[in-house]
């Protein structure tokens, strides 16, 4: 039963909701004569119920809510960090998927998704408000083809857990039991800077949102390999994807580089943990699970059918304690490039010199939307 919490999920009270809850935000410019302040009730009914019609199953009317949020701000302060500084909606902790739309008076927006991540994935949630914009700009012109895009990642990835990948799991669970990572995680043992990192030092958040162009994923996942090899970390641990049977789901892949994920066949040869939900991310076990990984989350390349601008991305899982695994996020929406990375400060130290070619970049604060309280 040891490797029973790494991917049994269950909500059984408020602290795994807020350990298993994600929460993914983008902003948005709109074409010239679209105002986010024409969106009534009743248009995000209709769109909730595009939205479900086109997800293959994935949503549902009773486990996915959408909402607008108006704030009194003025433009200049009004970003992605603001937003994301807000109190999550009640309606979080009712509903496997959560969609607010965020504005103030200006043009641009922003939107907020909260998942669940016993139900959905953050790929999913990200596509969602995706297809929300498409929804909105189709609907106000009314264009005759109202489709929405599909889930662009349905078949990425070969289905089935099989004997290969049992013995990933026993390897890699073998390995973190070796290193008696579990029982030393309260005293400090953790990971990136193992001897000067606990549950109370900082943890550093940039995001950034101008990479230049002509800076390539690749570029981007050779950066996060210099980083591992600086760190003194063997393996990537990355999410995989599987969307099938009205489920949303992910595994993890664990591999020495991450040229062994350029290909479906590559990521099932790789995959440790089954599709399912997650262990609360300030769980001492799945801390200790990654002592030795960077955690790599690739959302892949969006390309919705919008005239608006995103013009920005943020993934924040809730609850992340400074000794989890140093965390990149990568994704591409319209061609531009986004990336983040969450990490010890004492990690970031030692490798920020690498990320230099991605501009500059976004401090963000990192709140507990879930419950009261002040950034940290």
């Amino acid at each position: 039963h040891f490797c029973e919490p790494f991917f049994r999920g269950v909500m059984t009270s408020y602290e795994p909701a807020r350990g298993q809850t994600l929460c993914i935000c983008s902003g948005y410019r709109p074409a010239a004569g679209f105002k986010i302040q024409d969106v009534s009730v009743t248009v995000l009914a209709a769109a909730k119920k595009a939205l479900v019609d086109s997800s293959e199953g994935i949503l549902s009317e009773d486990g996915f809510a959408t909402m607008k949020t108006s704030v009194s701000q003025p433009a200049s302060s009004f970003t992605l960090d603001s937003v994301k500084a807000l109190p999550a909606p009640p309606q979080v902790l009712d509903f496997g998927l959560t969609l607010e739309i965020v504005q103030a008076q200006c043009e641009q927006f922003f939107m907020r998704s909260f998942v669940n991540l016993n139900k959905f994935d953050g790929v999913r949630a990200l596509h969602t408000q995706l297809s929300m914009m498409e929804f909105l700009e189709g609907y106000f012109e009314h264009r005759k083809d109202a489709r929405l895009s599909p889930f662009p990642f349905s078949k990425s990835n070969v289905p089935g857990y099989g004997a290969r990948n049992v013995a990933n799991m026993l390897g890699f669970m073998g390995a973190m039991a070796g290193n008696k990572i579990s029982a030393s995680i309260q005293g400090g043992l953790c990971t990136g800077q193992r001897s000067d990192v606990d549950s109370a030092s900082d943890r550093v958040f940039l995001r950034f949102n101008r990479i230049p162009n002509g800076v390539t994923y690749r570029q981007v996942e050779a950066i996060a390999e210099k980083a591992k090899t600086d760190l003194g970390f063997q393996y990537f641990a990355s999410t995989v994807n599987f969307q099938s049977k009205g489920q949303s789901q992910v595994g993890l892949a664990v591999s020495r580089s991450l040229d062994e994920l350029h290909s479906p066949e590559g990521r099932s040869r790789c995959l440790t943990m089954p599709p399912g939900a997650p262990p609360p991310i300030d769980d001492p076990v799945h801390i200790a699970s990654m002592y030795d990984s960077v955690f790599f989350n690739n959302y892949g390349r969006h390309n919705p059918r919008i005239s608006a601008t995103v013009t920005d991305f943020c993934w924040d899982w809730t609850g992340c304690d400074a000794r989890f695994s140093p965390i990149c996020v990568t994704c591409s929406i319209q061609g531009r490039l986004f990336f983040q990375i969450s990490a010890a400060a004492p990690a970031w130290d030692v490798v920020k010199e690498h990320f230099r070619p991605l501009g500059q970049a976004v401090e963000s604060s990192v709140r507990p939307f879930l419950n009261t309280g002040a950034s940290k």
